[in-house]
């Protein structure tokens, strides 16, 4: 999604982009009374309006996208609770559940009708041939090879372009299964996003158009490995009692799937004219749902600072770039880190001042609306 509108984002200055992709997003047309994917984002008001701007985000069914209004957060180990409300901050929104096919499916349609777009796809890069500051130069799979004035590595947090460029990565384990799933619940989810913070990690609901929630919940690998085992039936008492029944009972869930979770920076992001844009120079927590955002903010940064020419791209204008999206999603990176630690203690002095923090904001409206502005506009 990222490498995608980064492509649209630089052909609207005028440069020829080629995008290399490994598979071809399905053509196929999702019907709106179809199941929903697993894989869904949280995009904030600056994201839809970044995508609006591209002529992305008016191509999407609307049926298939739910915004939400109102945001509740509580935690197991307390009586404390912040609710967020779109009313506050004069919103119609705070923010809106898609599918992460859709969007792609989306953005590939429109990348297909800008000229200066050039698909390479399925395709691969095999080898770096020469990386200095005049320029790239590269083969692919095919045998074709490709030259450029930069390179952008947008290949997600596993990034071979990385890997091929020579730029190191800080990584690590949280320790942490994330399990995602649509379920059906007693009640509906009132159009909100729910996030409760556990000993064993933060369970987040979603909610879906068709009145479905994604769910997304995040647990020790130990807890995790034992509800895998759980039959369905199982895995939605256990679920519904996590979540305190907010939403009555769940009633079904659709097939579920799991994945580690882990955390990774760049202390470079640009290594001559090979720069990292999106996961493959930053990861987050998912508790926050800030991780798609945060690249497309990337995006919308660096087409700012390239501004409106044909020619190459100024190396102090990647630098600038380079300095201001890693001091800002290192912060981004380490306060969710830290949130997530903070809320699986569960020492009694602890959960009291959770709730002290927790209740103070509730009841400061400046503060949360504060809070709130920030959380939409992608912690930047």
């Amino acid at each position: 999604m990222v490498g995608a509108c980064t492509a649209l984002a630089l052909a609207g200055k005028g440069f020829r982009v080629a995008v290399v992709e490994a598979a071809a997003p399905s053509n196929k047309i999702i019907r709106s009374d179809e199941a929903y994917d697993l894989r869904v984002s949280a995009i904030s008001p600056r994201s839809r309006g970044i995508l609006q701007g591209l002529g992305v985000w008016q191509q999407l069914d609307d049926e298939r996208v739910c915004y939400y209004e109102q945001m509740q957060i509580w935690h197991e180990h307390g009586k404390a609770s912040v609710a967020f409300d779109a009313v506050d901050l004069a919103r119609s929104n705070l923010g809106a559940i898609v599918e992460n096919r859709l969007l792609q499916q989306m953005l590939y349609r429109v990348c297909e009708r800008e000229s200066r777009i050039e698909w390479f796809m399925p395709d691969k890069i095999e080898t770096l041939l020469e990386n200095n500051v005049e320029g790239v130069e590269l083969r692919l799979s095919s045998g074709r090879c490709l030259s450029a004035g930069l390179l952008l590595a947008a290949d997600g947090r596993h990034s071979p372009t990385r890997s091929l460029a020579g730029i190191d990565v800080q990584q690590g384990q949280y320790r942490q299964t994330a399990i995602v799933a649509n379920v059906e619940t007693e009640h509906s989810h009132r159009h909100t996003a729910w996030q409760r913070f556990l000993g064993t990690g933060p369970l987040a609901f979603l909610p879906l158009a068709n009145g479905q929630s994604s769910i997304v919940w995040s647990c020790d690998d130990d807890f995790a490995a034992e509800i895998a085992c759980a039959s369905d039936d199982e895995f939605c008492d256990a679920l519904g009692e996590a979540f305190e029944f907010r939403l009555g009972r769940v009633v079904s869930c659709s097939a579920r799937k799991s994945f580690p979770l882990g955390w990774h920076h760049c202390q470079n992001w640009l290594k001559d004219r090979v720069l990292l844009i999106g996961d493959a120079a930053h990861s987050v927590h998912p508790l926050a749902g800030q991780g798609v955002n945060l690249g497309f903010s990337d995006v919308e940064i660096l087409a700012q600072l390239v501004g409106d020419r044909s020619d190459s791209i100024p190396q102090k204008q990647l630098r600038r770039y380079e300095r201001q999206r890693k001091s800002e999603t290192w912060v981004a990176g380490n306060s969710f880190g830290a949130l997530k630690w903070i809320y699986g203690l569960e020492q009694g002095w602890v959960t009291r001042l959770r709730d002290l923090g927790m209740r103070a904001v509730d009841e400061t409206p400046w503060f949360k609306r504060a809070l709130l502005e920030k959380a939409i506009h992608n912690i930047s």
